[in-house]
């Protein structure tokens, strides 16, 4: 079968960030492209699940299950075209950092030119700043049309508000304060969680309480209101033992919430987690028995609802809205020896992206393949050095629906500075992926509606081999639009990295030398029953079984390396 190849003169190892075509929809709705460099690749289907049994009549719905089930392994094969984007952050802003030569309320906006240490230089000498001891942070949007962001950050005795602009230059102080109630001077003693609903409501996890605020006037630049700060709505808490009193906690650390504005607190020392509703009423208790470890955080996928914990081994527990435990995970990322998993958090414009921090780093993962990485933010790559993460937060772009804003705390010492210098992060994430095939090539293709035999056509060998036609044009095509493989590195830890795609060469798996022959149709003279039918599917799927060796990936090199040394136990 001949086919006319597109001339290309460029490789877009770039998948386009809009579906060029219906098969985009098809593929995204059956798959979730989560695939990782070193990942198992499967067809769905096997022949066996495919094939018309000796037993059973070939009919159209006979027939076009088959079919399906061929389509179903063609989706898939488009699906292996594409993997995430290692290289993150994709776009680095600059940080937030307290400094006496600032005109903005003793904080600064540093560029994304200007290295983390850079903070340092106009602290010389002094004995911290209000940004030092930072433990946790909650961003959104500015009220009104506005598409400026506020920030609350906090270390353990202050509540701060921080002022962000669209254009990454200015910041300012919209809130400063210890005290938890202004007019009975009560102060906070242990701040240790930040969370803010979608009224706006500021959640804090104070000691053993939980402070419900109004946090309107700091959220805007209204003169009216501006100036009335923020008011305590409501706290509920009081030391207890036991995990089962409703409004009492033992430690709690972290306060989140789900989709539907309900409020979880996970409970460090009674090992499990309550949920409220907005108005702090207690809902549910869960014992989290099966969690090993020390629990550190806890978030909500607002997909479902369900809680995702993390315990310092690296450990992630999914309970389910009942509070059952669904699924554990144990992430396979090598840490350094005094680095550790502190905080995760879910992405706010994909479902399917979560991030792990620990002390020293971020990682981008998959939901649905926890255990390993998209990868690691490339810090030193933007300047930042040897600073220790404290927090993570994440909001939507103010500017655009192709993307993210994910905020993370830091601290550094300085030899001149008698306290830690903190700071905010901000980067401009979103999900990319890169391809190995021509993507236009999809605009061409038979959708499963024509490929089938319809309801109204007999079944016979000429019906057969028209859609067997479509079929089988259907996967030239998907061969003669794959320009590239996916090129990748073992680390020093023998895990997979992703580095570029590359041309597929002479010693690559191609199969741009395969024809169709007789055997792929059936002959005007065969009897159309099972065997015959068969035999043409048979020849599609192992055609597919080829076009997925295309697929896989190559390395340019080898683990352990030669320079390692290997004990055998």
């Amino acid at each position: 079968m001949a086919i006319n190849k597109t001339q290309h003169t460029t490789m877009p190892d770039a998948a386009p960030l809009v579906l060029s075509a219906s098969i985009d929809a098809d593929v995204k709705g059956a798959f979730v492209m989560d695939r990782y460099l070193g990942d198992t690749l499967q067809l769905p289907y096997t022949f066996d699940e495919i094939k018309i049994k000796t037993n059973d009549l070939c009919t159209s719905d006979t027939y076009n299950g088959s079919i399906y089930k061929l389509y179903y392994n063609f989706l898939y094969l488009n699906a292996q075209t594409k993997i995430a984007s290692n290289k993150f952050p994709q776009s680095y802003k600059g940080y937030i950092a307290s400094t006496a030569a600032s005109t903005s309320a003793n904080v600064g906006w540093y560029s994304s030119s200007n290295a983390s240490s850079q903070a340092a230089v106009a602290l010389n000498g002094t004995n911290g700043t209000i940004l030092s001891g930072i433990v946790d942070g909650a961003f959104v949007k500015e009220l009104g049309t506005s598409i400026d962001f506020v920030g609350v950050v906090a270390n353990s005795l202050t509540l701060i508000a921080l002022s962000g602009n669209s254009t990454n230059s200015t910041t300012g102080i919209r809130l400063n304060t210890k005290f938890v109630e202004d007019a009975t001077s009560l102060s906070f003693t242990d701040i240790k969680s930040l969370a803010i609903n979608s009224d706006n409501n500021l959640f804090v996890c104070n000691g053993t309480n939980i402070h419900k605020f109004d946090i309107d006037a700091v959220l805007t630049t209204n003169p009216a209101i501006g100036s009335i700060g923020r008011f305590l709505i409501k706290t509920i808490g009081g030391a207890s033992t036991d995990i089962y009193a409703k409004a009492k906690f033992g430690n709690p650390i972290s306060v989140r919430i789900d989709s539907n504005d309900n409020v979880h607190v996970l409970d460090k020392e009674h090992n499990g987690y309550k949920v409220y509703d907005r108005d702090l009423n207690w809902m549910s208790t869960t014992y989290t028995k099966h969690t090993s470890g020390t629990l550190v955080d806890m978030d909500v996928d607002r997909s479902d609802d369900n809680v995702y914990i993390l315990n310092t081994a690296g450990g992630i527990f999914r309970y389910d809205t009942q509070g059952q435990l669904v699924t554990n995970y144990y992430l396979d990322d090598i840490l350094d020896t005094d680095e550790t998993f502190t905080k995760l958090r879910f992405s706010k414009i994909d479902d399917d992206i979560l991030y792990i921090l620990t002390t020293n780093n971020v990682y981008k993962k998959f939901k649905t393949k926890l255990s390993k990485s998209i990868g690691a933010f490339r810090l030193s790559d933007s300047l930042i050095a040897n600073e220790t993460l404290s927090f993570i937060d994440t909001m939507k772009s103010t500017t655009s629906t192709t993307y993210e804003y994910v905020f993370v705390g830091g601290e550094s010492t300085s030899a001149g500075v008698y306290s830690p210098i903190g700071k905010v992060f901000k980067f401009d994430e979103q999900l990319k992926y890169r391809t190995i095939i021509y993507d236009s090539y999809k605009l061409n293709t038979f959708a499963l509606s024509s490929v089938n035999v319809g309801g109204d056509e007999f079944v016979t060998s000429w019906t057969i081999n028209k859609s067997l036609y479509k079929l089988l044009y259907n996967h030239m095509l998907f061969r003669d639009n794959i320009h590239s493989k996916y090129t990748g590195t073992y680390d020093s830890v023998g895990r997979p990295q992703y580095t570029q795609v590359s041309y597929i060469t002479d010693t690559d798996t191609s199969l741009f030398d395969y024809t169709s022959t007789l055997d792929n149709f059936i002959g005007i003279n065969e009897p159309v029953y099972a065997e015959p039918i068969n035999r043409c599917l048979k020849n599609v799927y192992d055609l597919q079984g080829k076009l997925l060796d295309m697929c896989k990936e190559k390395y340019t090199n080898k683990y352990p390396y030669p320079t390692q040394v290997v004990e055998v136990s």
